[in-house]
């Protein structure tokens, strides 16, 4: 296997290129565009029949990259750029450049980190939607800008009526952003996903589009540590610890959607409910609690989506 690792920035790339056993064979700088990214990856792949492209999630700068290479039937890894920090950071030396960023992230691909993507996960819709969640947020924003106006200065209405209709603005663009999302986020999935008690339209479309593909997941576990709800874990020697904290490496919009649905399942489900009471008996904190919600949601999430059938309550 040949595993080439690019750093990406706006206007460059740079790449190196390992074989199975981690040593360096090729290093290479293009620009980040397709005129340049899809002459190397046809010559990479006429070269090496077992070959993985793999880069950090950067926005959206590594996505000509990543669409190139799955136009030419070139496997692709997104790594979340903490881990591959740590794995910097791990190392003897602990250097940071470019090009031994592309070393480390061609190593962390090589060990099976990262996510496949696929076609579909490179599409319009989840940006989109992402696009609405993040007008929403500044609509809020601008709800807190009122406030503080207000506070120091309420004679002055024609600042507070601006801030006003900029968040009511905000707020009907979100709309628009999300009714598109939703328009075409898959119906029989969505249909699926709001049987389960938490998961409402919005959520089950916010879901829906950052899982993508399920069958990319081999198990809830994996799904779990996509969203980064998994816990942290330490061992040394025999000694192994679990801490409350989560490592939040996975998507950030796929966790806030789960912790909020966990929030709503736990006062309307009785099992989300027991376990939720349970672990606050057991002296857990409120979010600790709701975080293990979450993750009970997400095994039934991938139960529900990996079989086709709605979810039924178990009887009491």
């Amino acid at each position: 296997m040949n595993v080439v690792g690019f750093d990406v920035s706006k206007d460059i790339l740079v790449g190196a290129r390992i074989d199975r056993s981690g040593v360096v064979k090729e290093r290479f700088e293009i620009t980040n565009t397709n005129v340049s990214v899809v002459p190397l990856l046809r010559i990479l792949r006429t070269k090496y029949k077992h070959l993985v492209v793999a880069s950090e999630a950067t926005g959206e700068y590594h996505r000509p990259l990543a669409s190139s290479c799955l136009e030419l039937n070139i496997p692709f890894r997104l790594l979340n750029p903490l881990t591959v920090k740590q794995y910097v950071r791990s190392t003897v030396r602990k250097r940071k450049t470019d090009i031994t960023d592309a070393e480390a992230i061609a190593r962390v691909a090589l060990q099976g980190q990262g996510v496949a993507l696929t076609k579909e996960s490179l599409g319009i819709t989840k940006p989109i939607l992402r696009t609405s969640i993040s007008l929403m947020e500044m609509s809020q924003m601008c709800v807190l800008m009122q406030q503080h106006i207000q506070s120091i200065a309420p004679e002055e209405i024609s600042l507070l009526a601006e801030l006003a209709e900029c968040r009511e603005r905000l707020k009907q663009a979100a709309g628009v952003y999300r009714a598109y999302a939703s328009k075409h986020t898959n119906g029989k999935n969505k249909d699926l996903l709001v049987s389960i008690p938490g998961i409402a339209d919005n959520l089950a479309t916010d879901i829906l589009l950052e899982i993508g593909d399920i069958t990319r997941f081999k198990g809830p576990k994996q799904l779990i540590a996509y969203a980064g709800l998994d816990p942290r874990v330490l061992q040394s020697g025999k000694t192994l610890n679990r801490y409350g904290h989560i490592t939040k490496r996975g998507s950030k919009q796929l966790r806030r959607a789960l912790f909020i649905a966990a929030s709503v399942a736990k006062r309307c489900d009785p099992a989300c409910k027991a376990v939720y009471d349970k672990k606050r008996a057991e002296g857990k904190r409120y979010t600790e609690a709701n975080i293990i919600v979450a993750r009970k949601l997400v095994r039934v999430i991938y139960a529900v989506w990996t079989k086709g059938k709605p979810y039924k309550a178990k009887a009491a």
